[in-house]
């Protein structure tokens, strides 16, 4: 034997996982060749790669973060400022939200310092530095800013001291003043001034304070000429009405004072921010055109490195083929397996890796049969005659179930379990089940007279619905559950030796195809009193009889 026919004999003789794994060793070791030669060609942009995906991304998303925490921060200052005309400004209600907009401002600044931390590198440019700081100077500007205009507020409003204590005194007196001259007109125009001040307070829709200066003009006009007011009176309500005209005036102007702020720094730091971006953005531009050059030289040796390993895949590739036909047959010998355990449609499923099996029948028909006396056989007998005898039995009705096109679900010692109508429906599986117990008695007849073994087999068969599906993962079985699973093994264990007892249920479904004997009314276990008959045979053949 020449050393060729040696190599080969022992080839054939490697088993599939020796072959499959002595091909992934050498893919492996291809693969590391191409990967070296890959590091080796990028090994000089290692750290402008890392600055491109990590570092930029990390800054952005810093910069990104600091603009949201600085967004709630301006998010309680407008609401402060919306709300301070519409409600009593307290002083406990004023600082609480400054610590509520000091607390989200450090929230800001926390975001800042690891900001700060990561652009001190040296990748990162001078521009992007500068704009950092710029942005952490807008922002501490700001927030002195706030602090200043919380204080003009203070001034203005609270605890009923500043201009709302001097426009809420005015319009009471004012009220007073006309409530004394008892002309409607006077107070039907006050209250008309006075609904479009609350609305614009709650709303600061400018048509709104414009409705009030209207009003104000027309309550002017009525107590110019209203004939119920001296001259002293008259001049003593418009001066309220001045002073009243005077603090909305203030009110207004420092309102509108805020506004501007809160626009002149949302526009800011928005162009801070895009600036921040921008910055960003640019960076990471040219760590890629950094990269797409190296990339472009470290194709050429990946294109070396690939030409070498292509000729050298032509051997994995000879043996890939070799182990993957003994694959093949495996495969068919563990489908073939496979389908002996469970119905066609299931072993399917599996194998498409569903997660859990378990379907619902509205209606099947399930038998148990049990082999009578087969506990003395077993005693009498050795070991290995009792399993011949039990294959042999079992084997029969194994080629009933297919006669008949039922399903086995399992055997259990010398009981013997099927169903019909699952898992692929089938109208008449009641009267398939009828036909198949009475060939399982036959059968055992055949077997008795054939052996001299004296052995008969107890039936029962119930119809109803069930659940189905596989148990387990590690040696896991195709089984039913429900009621009607019960009630059939309970038609078994309380039948008679050769007889075939079904239940009520079943004989409503087959009582004009088959002969039953009435039973009556039989104690069961767990379900007491229950009516059961006895299956005789196909009406047919014995009225031919």
């Amino acid at each position: 034997m020449n050393l060729w026919n040696y190599l080969t004999l022992t080839r054939q003789k490697i088993s599939i996982t020796t072959k499959f794994n002595l091909a992934f060793i050498t893919l492996l070791l291809l693969m590391v060749i191409v990967a070296l030669s890959g590091l080796f060609s990028m090994n000089n942009v290692s750290h402008q790669m890392k600055y491109a995906i990590l570092t930029s991304t990390r800054v952005k998303r810093l910069v990104l973060e600091m603009d949201a925490e600085l967004e709630n921060a301006t998010r309680i200052e407008k609401q402060f400022f919306f709300n301070w005309l519409a409600t009593s400004v307290s002083s406990d209600a004023i600082n609480n939200y400054r610590q509520q907009h000091r607390n989200q401002i450090e929230k800001v600044f926390l975001v800042g310092d690891d900001l700060q931390d990561l652009i001190k590198g040296p990748e990162i440019s001078n521009e992007l530095r500068q704009s950092y700081l710029d942005y952490v100077a807008m922002i501490e500007n700001y927030s002195h800013s706030f602090n200043e205009t919380v204080g003009k507020v203070s001034q203005l409003g609270i605890d009923d001291v500043g201009e709302l204590a001097k426009l809420k005194d005015n319009a009471q007196m004012l009220k007073e003043r006309l409530e004394l001259a008892n002309e409607p007109n006077l107070m039907l125009t006050y209250l008309e001034m006075q609904s479009s001040e609350k609305e614009y307070l709650s709303t600061r829709e400018e048509d709104k304070m414009q409705s009030m200066s209207e009003a104000s003009q027309r309550l002017r006009n009525l107590i110019l000429i209203s004939s119920k007011l001296d001259a002293t009176q008259r001049s003593e309500i418009l001066a309220y009405l001045d002073k009243y005209k005077s603090a909305v005036v203030e009110i207004v102007k420092f309102d509108q004072e805020i506004e501007y702020q809160l626009d002149d720094f949302d526009e800011k730091s928005h162009q801070v921010s895009q600036q921040l971006i921008a910055l960003i953005e640019s960076e990471v531009q040219q760590a890629d055109r950094t990269i797409d050059l190296i990339i472009r030289a470290a194709k050429i040796v990946l294109v070396v490195a690939l030409i070498i390993s292509v000729l050298a895949a032509g051997t994995v590739a000879k043996q890939f083929v070799s182990a993957l036909k003994i694959l093949a047959i495996e495969k068919k010998n563990s489908e073939r397996l496979l389908l002996n355990i469970l119905p066609k449609s299931i072993a399917e499923r599996l194998k498409q890796e569903e997660g859990k099996i378990a379907d619902s029948f509205t209606s099947v028909t399930v038998l148990f049969a049990d082999i009578v006396g087969f506990t003395e056989l077993a005693a009498q007998i050795s070991p290995e005659e009792l399993v011949g005898i039990l294959n042999v039995i079992f084997s029969e009705f194994d080629q009933l179930t297919e006669k008949h096109n039922l399903e086995k679900i399992k055997t259990i010692g010398d009981a013997y379990m099927v169903v019909g109508g699952l898992p692929e429906e089938k109208p008449d599986h009641a009267a398939a089940m009828a036909a198949m117990a009475i060939d399982m008695q036959e059968a055992i007849s055949r077997f008795s007279q054939e052996t001299g073994n004296a052995l008969s087999i107890r039936i029962g068969i119930n119809t109803g619905p069930v659940v189905a599906g596989i148990i387990g993962r590690k040696k896991f079985v195709y089984d039913l559950w429900g009621d009607t699973v019960n009630i059939a093994s309970r038609m078994e264990s309380h039948g008679i030796p050769g007889g075939i007892q079904v239940s009520e249920t079943t004989y409503q479904q087959l009582k004009h195809q088959y002969l039953f004997q009435d039973r009556g009314s039989v104690q069961v276990k767990g379900k007491g009193q229950m009516n059961c008959y006895l299956l005789k045979g196909k009406q047919n053949l014995l009225a031919a009889d």
